[in-house]
């Protein structure tokens, strides 16, 4: 016969592997560990120039949160600008395991009449995965300069001589600060 200590402490053995068997289920269900925090969200910020408001996408890594890409008008699809804010965060997430390098555009694979913004990492080699994809009449250049404005501004700030290169290298934004 048990005793009521033990089938407690069994129950809370249970449970613990339980919980640990759910965050590893749901961390692959997701692509990602849900244990480590996301290094790119989403946040609405108001336009200085037109009042608008822009879904932007934030990169959380060096403390403070710094805005890198705007979403603007011209991107493929019925998607709402938060939405679509939240599916290039969650695929810039997915790409930091890989060493997310650089963005640029280039004709997307699938319909090479339109172009499509995508990320080039260093442990993935080949074409580079899609971010955002045009419309046929929009502008690649002018549509990336606008979507990249935020992330170049910061490069400027920080006197970066290739913040307004494509491809658009990300490593000077992705360092951490050096520790003390």
């Amino acid at each position: 016969m048990l005793e009521p200590y033990q089938l407690l402490l069994g129950g809370v053995v249970a449970i613990a592997f339980l919980t640990v068997g759910l965050t590893v289920g749901v961390s692959n269900a997701l692509g990602r560990n849900i244990l480590k925090p996301r290094q790119f969200t989403c946040q609405p910020v108001i336009e200085p120039q037109t009042g608008e408001l822009m879904w932007t996408v934030f990169h959380q890594g060096q403390g403070q949160p710094q805005p890198w890409l705007q979403m603007v008008p011209g991107m493929e699809g019925d998607v709402s600008p938060k939405s679509r804010c939240e599916q290039v965060a969650q695929r810039l997430d997915s790409l930091v395991p890989q060493q997310l390098r650089a963005l640029t555009y280039q004709p997307n694979p699938a319909t090479p009449e339109r172009e499509a913004i995508c990320a080039l990492t260093q442990t993935k080699g080949g074409p580079c995965t899609t971010l955002l994809i045009l419309k046929p009449e929009t502008d690649p250049t002018q549509f990336f300069a606008d979507l990249t404005l935020p992330l170049r501004q910061w490069g400027e700030g920080m006197q970066l001589e290739t913040a307004n290169q494509v491809p658009l290298d990300l490593q000077p934004y992705l360092l951490e600060p050096a520790s003390p």
